[in-house]
């Protein structure tokens, strides 16, 4: 019990230092036009943007120009409401050049935006209908938020008001971006969406492998409640409207609610069987079947009742039952059962995302980072916990399996002793004795063919453990290279390189072996860039991954650095040998062939090399860092050439 007592503290200081994640920033007003030049990329515009709240939802653009704005200072959430919003903004540029930038409105999930923008020598509105109650094709930019391009021309002053009216909770963060740092900052993101989706997909693939093996139902459930989590959070971040159903407008909200309830049905479905309610705790078994009917109710009433009555309503249900399902949990866990621990840590850490998630939605905490990926972060440490809690269960009921049998034997024992006692009380009876002995023989028989068809099951069930404990070593093998793999090139990645680089630096050292770091750098690569557009970067950066690969031969050895850059790691290689390679590699990228792209297109690339015998009082960064100003000195001069660092004396 006291492990248990310092389990629900930890819980309890993690959620709370969660919740003081959040920046909360005095009020402002910020009347005056805002000059874009001072705002860094990916600058939140909440604390420059006034806002109307408009309750009759009657008021008309030429209504809200001549009121008065509140400014909070602090991100604009108001939680679910009826009310229409009114959101203003005014940005200037008082530079010579005209600038461009991206506005991005990052929640996916606004019903009807309608955006009135002008310059400030004009009279007329421009109008641009937004919100997921558009088709996604009438998108200005393809992505799974609003993303609306800002152009201002040297010394102009725009004025945007947007009009918001949703049936979600009312959250509206704005954010300015620079173009190319907007893609770099999306591209990381979806990069941590695919890794979690990865996961999800692979929990349901395996454990739906696990029910097609062993036929227990409750794996199914795990797998529909999987699948419907990974749903409702693909519909509530607009992965599933960019991908999946770009034109059903009228779903997109459905499938949030029918996704969520979905959700609570599987796990409550789940929960019960894993944790035996029905005799272990029929009272709250009960609560838990009405929670899940409810459930079931709200997804045929999702079509007929509005969507923001059921998702207050669906949010509360799915509260009390997770906190439900903790609280069962914590009691099978201090009556022994252990499988229950890893269903409890799982429970708490999803218990503590969605708690986060819906404060966030009713506007408690504010919105940022941790608010909105806690579900996400909570969901993907539930099912993987919860995976073994079924391995658990598995292996708990292999012993329990076990233990039966032990006690069929001693049983047989006791019988067999009183068996002989009636053999030596019957011994005049010479037929009856006769008798005995046969039934005797018989049973034996059925004994030994009972313990053999026992062991070949029981040997049966442990290949099948042994099975998919290897293949779950698999996927973490798989996900342990995705971890260290660059998705776009598919070479390795920085963290793999600081971390192979500091093994091979310490065994050359202490071996007094020779080492050669290459550092590569393409030439020009932001003008090409710039010219050809991010699609032939991104093709250039596969092509010279792979002429590098081909010309090292080793995967393990090449990385992309950085950027445009790579670096190659020789251990073992002396300094000519090196420069030959990197000579080489250098000619190999020259001959590259990018006539697909463009007929005039040539890419060159500059090497640094830094090879010799690592001394003790060196350190890997140190060996690093001439391979690089070896790269400088070859940029310097002039580019698509090789240059060796040479110490000072």
């Amino acid at each position: 019990m006291m492990d248990l007592v310092r389990y629900l503290m930890l819980c309890l200081f993690a959620g709370m230092a969660c919740m003081a994640h959040a920046n909360h920033v005095g009020s402002a007003s910020h009347d005056e036009p805002v000059n874009i030049l001072d705002l860094d990329s990916g600058f939140s515009l909440d604390p420059v943007t006034g806002f109307i709240e408009d309750a009759g939802g009657d008021l008309v653009i030429a209504d809200v120009e001549a009121m008065d704005w509140t400014y909070t200072g602090d991100g604009l959430s108001f939680g679910y409401t009826d009310s229409v919003y009114w959101f203003r903004l005014e940005l200037e540029n008082p530079s010579t050049i005209s600038q461009h930038r991206l506005v991005g409105i990052s929640y996916p999930v606004l019903d009807y935006i309608e955006l009135y923008r002008r310059s400030g020598s004009e009279d007329s509105w421009d109008v641009i209908s937004l919100g997921d109650k558009q088709r996604f094709q009438n998108r200005l930019i393809s992505h799974r938020h609003f993303i609306v391009p800002l152009d201002l021309k040297a010394g102009e002053t725009q004025e945007w008001i947007f009009r918001v009216d949703t049936s979600s909770s009312m959250q509206f963060p704005l954010n300015l971006w620079e173009e190319r740092s907007f893609f770099v900052h999306d591209q990381n993101q979806l990069l941590g969406l695919g890794l979690y989706y990865g996961i999800m997909l692979i929990m349901v693939f395996y454990n739906l492998f696990v029910f097609f093996s062993v036929r227990e139902a409750n794996y199914l459930f795990y797998v529909l409640y999987v699948g419907c989590m990974a749903g409702f959070l693909g519909s509530l971040q607009g992965i599933n409207f960019q991908y999946l159903w770009p034109e059903a407008t009228q779903w997109n909200d459905q499938s949030i609610v029918v996704l969520l309830a979905g959700v609570v049905i599987f796990a409550g479905t789940f929960t019960r069987n894993f944790l035996s309610l029905p005799s272990s705790a029929p009272i709250l078994n009960r609560l838990l079947t009405l929670l899940i009917a409810s459930c079931v109710g709200i997804v045929f009433l999702s079509n007929l009742v509005p969507y923001h009555t059921l998702i207050r309503l669906l949010i509360v249900i799915a509260m009390v039952a997770m906190t439900c399902a903790i609280y069962l949990g914590i009691v099978n866990w201090s009556k022994g059962f252990t499988a229950a621990r890893y269903y409890t840590v799982a429970w708490t850490s999803f218990l503590f995302g969605g708690i986060i998630l819906a404060l966030n939605k009713f506007n408690i905490i504010p919105r940022n980072f941790v608010t909105e990926n806690s579900l996400q972060i909570g969901s993907a440490l539930e099912v993987i916990l919860l995976s073994f809690a079924l391995a658990d269960r598995l292996n708990q009921e292999k012993r329990e399996r076990y233990e039966a049998q032990i006690s069929a034997l001693e049983h047989e024992k006791l019988a067999r002793r009183a068996q002989t006692e009636a053999l030596d009380q019957e011994r005049n009876a010479r037929l009856a004795q006769e008798k005995a002995l046969e039934h005797e023989r018989a049973a034996r028989e059925a004994q030994a063919k009972a313990l053999d068809i026992q062991k070949r099951a029981t040997e049966t069930l442990e290949l099948r453990v042994k099975e998919r404990t290897l293949e779950l070593e698999s996927v973490n093998r798989q996900l342990e290279k995705m971890s260290t793999t660059d998705a776009l090139t598919n070479v390795r990645n920085r963290r793999f390189f600081d971390e192979h680089m500091a093994k091979e630096f310490a065994l050359a050292v202490h071996d007094s072996s020779e080492l050669a770091v290459l550092l590569l750098d393409i030439d020009h690569f932001k003008q090409i860039n710039d010219r050809y557009g991010h699609q032939a970067g991104d093709e250039i950066l596969r092509c010279v991954s792979g002429a590098i690969r081909e010309e090292v031969g080793n995967d393990d050895l090449v990385a992309r650095y950085g950027g445009e850059e790579f670096v190659v790691t020789l251990p073992g290689v002396s300094t000519e040998s090196a420069m030959k390679i990197a000579e080489d590699i250098r000619e190999a990228i020259a001959g590259l062939n990018f006539e697909r792209i463009s007929t005039d297109l040539h890419v060159t690339i500059s090497i640094g090399v830094n090879a010799g015998v690592p001394s003790p009082e060196g350190s890997q960064d140190q060996w690093v860092r001439d391979s690089d100003e070896a790269l400088y000195a070859s940029k310097e001069n002039g580019r698509n050439q090789v240059t060796l660092h040479h110490p000072v004396a």
